[in-house]
C-alpha cells in the first residue's frame, strides 16, 4: 500500500530542490552580464529553462511559469526584458519559498 503522506513529502522535496536550483540560477543574473544578454534574447519560460540547462541548472518551465503567476508577471517577456522579469521573481524568493 502506498503511503500518501510519503508521496507528498517526496514530491514536496523534489519541488523544493527544483525551486532551489531555479533561485540559484536567478541569483546569478545580476552578476553575470553574459547570462543577462542570453536571457534578453528569449521571451518564453522554455527558452529560459534551456539556457539554465546549458549552465547546469535543472527546473521545469511549469515551475517558472507558476512563479510568474504568483508574482503577477506575464508568462512572456518582450524582447530584451526577460532579465528584469526574472530578477523581480528572484527578489520575491523568500515569499515564494514559504510553505
Amino acid at each position: 500500500m502506498i503511503d500518501p503522506d510519503a508521496t507528498t513529502t517526496a514530491a514536496g522535496s523534489g519541488q523544493s530542490e527544483e525551486l532551489e536550483s531555479l533561485f540559484t540560477f536567478l541569483g546569478q543574473i545580476q552578476q553575470d552580464g553574459a547570462l543577462r544578454d542570453l536571457l534578453n534574447d528569449v521571451i518564453t519560460a522554455p527558452d529560459v529553462v534551456a539556457i539554465a540547462a546549458e549552465q547546469g541548472f535543472s527546473f521545469q518551465a511549469s515551475t517558472l511559469l507558476g512563479l510568474f503567476e504568483r508574482c503577477n508577471e506575464a508568462p512572456l517577456a518582450r524582447q530584451g526584458l526577460m532579465d528584469e522579469k526574472l530578477i523581480r521573481v528572484y527578489l520575491q524568493r523568500q515569499r515564494l519559498q514559504a510553505p
